[in-house]
């Protein structure tokens, strides 16, 4: 399995709209699939943020099942939600958050 399918895995019998916080997140998938903590990035998995390494891999461009409410914490909202807010690019190197 890939890291998107145990975070999918994971996230299957999840409420929707309910709030995690990043060390939530990484915790559910590493006791659920062993994976290692450093290879869990929620924000890769937001509806609402995006970033020039997400845009370059098409399959962490299509997986989005949480939204952005803070640092560190994030809404489940699941797969193919209609969401239609605003996309924020944050940029690496540049501390500066971007609307898209």
């Amino acid at each position: 399995m890939t890291i998107i399918e145990k975070v999918r895995d994971t996230f299957a019998d999840c409420e929707l709209g309910a709030i995690y916080v990043t060390s939530e997140i990484i915790a559910m998938v590493k006791a659920k699939h062993g994976v290692n903590e450093g290879s869990i990035i929620p924000s890769d998995y937001c509806y609402n943020l995006t970033n020039k390494g997400k845009l370059a891999d098409a399959s962490l461009e299509k997986f989005k099942i949480l939204e952005w409410l803070a640092r560190g914490k994030y809404k489940y909202l699941g797969e193919n939600y209609p969401y239609t807010g605003v996309v924020i690019s944050n940029p690496r190197k540049n501390p500066i958050k971007q609307v898209l």
